[in-house]
């Protein structure tokens, strides 16, 4: 049987009485002040670092100079008569200091000169921001302020490409007697500067190519932003593992600055492999196969294989970048989709040609035309269809954060339609919208609306193939019934899809933990014909995990309405922005 030494007992006696012994923290009050000058004063206090252990002459010593840091901390703030009363008390088993401190009155800005010479004195830009500084006369000093104001005026001339600038006299004069400053700026801007001679490093693409990508042009003004907006364009390419983008400032000549480039370019191909799982579709296996430089052109290739016992999915796309290879392509392909639900069957195979392109507001469009081919089975029917579909899309999603967003919004909106011809057997125009909107709540919550609508124009519904029809039921529709579970139904009861569809949902989210949160929802809607508007509803809780590699979603919802089972748990991942 093991013994323990006395030596031992006595030491992990000692060591459990440490642990149960209460942690003694010095107290240092400070009272009198508005939230801000106290807080700084506590920050600038080397009182408040101490500890009770501290020796009773460091702490005295401490004290004696604490006038001299809380004057400090108020003059940052404007204030030069402060009156302060302390005291200091040594007590069992810790000492005590207290500070009672009256501010006394802000000195205020009473003029402010700011002068500026070179080319900089006809600049728009710096003529706004000087008439924006000169809106502190009258208001309270603040020095923290004051250098924000010099820092400005530097950070714009760097900007503007005012590179040889400088500060020829910057004076801050306080009246402590009348409580009163003077502000005297002179900025020196000299002139501005213009690209020179720009080169280029790289030898996997043309040169008239990736000069679209370059928005810097020689002669142009000299500006940051052209140089960060010409590093971001190259970084979105997707053609560049690393760039380097340097002006030489040491060798400017006339005026000129020379820019270098360095561009490191990405491995040409990319093969990437995924398994994962998605409650609507079952386990999926995925492959992606990426060809980034077919050409120095910069055409572009990409495949994807999607296999899951619901959905199955093949495609290939042929990428040819236009006038401005980042917002906007041109691409044809072809793909094969297969669907196995509870409520239809269906085999297709796609050729497809997009015309896309990205606008400033961000807002993404495609125009399309596809010729489709389906061999469907839904109910007892089945059928094979031959379409010529042409349609856009637009698409813009908005969020403060793309990983955990709190505020945000996503709108998508979508049209299609054919026309009866021999490579069209059906006539039909649809539409659609679908959109996400993300709102913060009290306590780090979070509300998100989520809406579907969509409705169809067709003379011969039963012509129609499956991917042209609306369902509703799942994860991402209305949770508590499966995947295309509701729709509209024939006379023998199967479920054949909607002419129309509308889907709402509210849901409330929670955190519990740094990367855990708990959510409520309600969804309602169904897929419907004109006439036959059955609406089904379920509600449930979820759990939601933000993992490192993007939010998973887990979901046990109950249906509200007439349901094929009892309950439903969804699984899914990624953002919904």
């Amino acid at each position: 049987m093991p013994t323990i030494s006395v030596t031992a007992r006595a030491t992990l006696f000692l060591f459990l009485l440490c642990l149960a012994a209460p942690v003694v923290i010095a107290d240092v009050s400070v009272s009198g002040l508005n939230s801000e000058a106290k807080k700084n004063v506590e920050l600038m206090l080397s009182l408040v670092k101490e500890k009770c252990e501290s020796p009773e002459w460091k702490i005295r010593d401490l004290f004696n100079r604490a006038d001299a840091d809380i004057n400090q901390a108020l003059r940052a703030l404007g204030y030069y008569h402060p009156v302060i009363e302390k005291s200091l008390a040594f007590n069992d088993p810790c000492w005590q200091a207290d500070f009672t401190v009256t501010s006394g009155p802000q000195v205020i800005i009473s003029d402010i000169t700011l002068s500026l010479t070179g080319d900089a004195d006809d600049d728009p830009e710096f003529r706004k921001l000087r008439n924006q500084l000169l809106t502190v006369k009258g208001k309270p000093l603040r020095h923290d302020h004051y250098e924000k104001m010099k820092s400005r005026i530097e950070s714009l001339a760097l900007e503007r490409g005012y590179l040889k600038s400088s500060f020829s006299e910057k004076q801050l004069l306080i009246d402590k007697a009348n409580n009163k400053a003077r502000i005297k700026l002179v900025f020196n801007a000299g002139k501005r500067m213009v690209f020179g001679d720009i080169r280029v490093d790289q030898d996997i693409l043309n040169p008239e190519f990736v000069q679209k990508l370059v928005s810097i042009k020689s002669g142009d003004f000299y500006s940051g932003e052209q140089l960060a907006k010409s590093h971001n364009t190259l970084s979105k390419s997707g053609y560049f593992d690393m760039i380097d983008i340097r002006p030489d400032i040491e060798n400017i000549r006339r005026q000129q600055v020379p820019v270098a480039l360095e561009l490191h370019p990405k491995s040409k191909h990319h093969y990437s492999l995924g398994v994962g799982f998605d409650t609507d579709i079952g386990p999926l296996l995925s492959a992606t196969y990426i060809n980034r430089r077919l050409n120095r052109r910069g055409h572009f290739f990409n495949a994807n294989i999607d296999l899951s016992p619901v959905l199955s999915t093949a495609d290939a796309e042929y990428s040819v970048p236009l006038d401005d290879p980042v917002n906007d392509f041109f691409s044809f392909g072809g793909g094969f989709k297969r669907e196995d639900t509870d409520t239809f069957e269906s085999l297709s195979a796609k050729l497809s040609a997009r015309l896309k392109h990205v606008f400033d507001n961000d807002w993404k469009q495609t125009l399309f035309i596809d010729s489709v081919y389906e061999d469907f089975t839904i109910g007892a029917t089945s059928k094979q269809a031959l379409l010529l579909v042409p349609g856009g899309s637009w698409l813009r999603s908005v969020s403060d954060s793309p990983t955990r967003p709190t505020r945000g919004h996503r709108l998508e909106f979508n049209l299609a339609g054919s026309y009866k011809n021999p490579l069209s057997d059906a006539s039909f125009a649809q539409a659609s919208v679908a959109a996400v909107w993300m709102h913060p709540f009290p306590w780090k919550g979070r509300f998100i609306a989520r809406t579907e609508q969509g409705a169809t124009l067709v003379d011969q519904f039963d012509r129609l193939p499956s991917s042209y029809r609306f369902y509703a039921g799942g994860m991402n529709s209305i949770r508590g019934y499966a995947y295309k579970e509701l729709g509209a139904k024939d006379e023998l009861g199967n479920v054949v899809g909607g002419k129309f569809l509308s889907v709402v949902s509210a849901e409330y989210e929670h955190p519990v933990l740094d990367d855990w949160s708990v959510a409520a929802f309600i969804d309602g809607g169904n897929a419907f014909n004109p006439g036959n508007i059955g609406i089904k509803a379920g509600a449930g809780l979820g759990v939601r995990w933000y993992s490192p590699i993007g939010p998973i979603r887990l979901d046990f919802a109950i249906p509200l309405s007439d349901a094929d089972s009892s309950f439903q748990i969804h699984f899914a991942a990624g953002s919904r922005l």
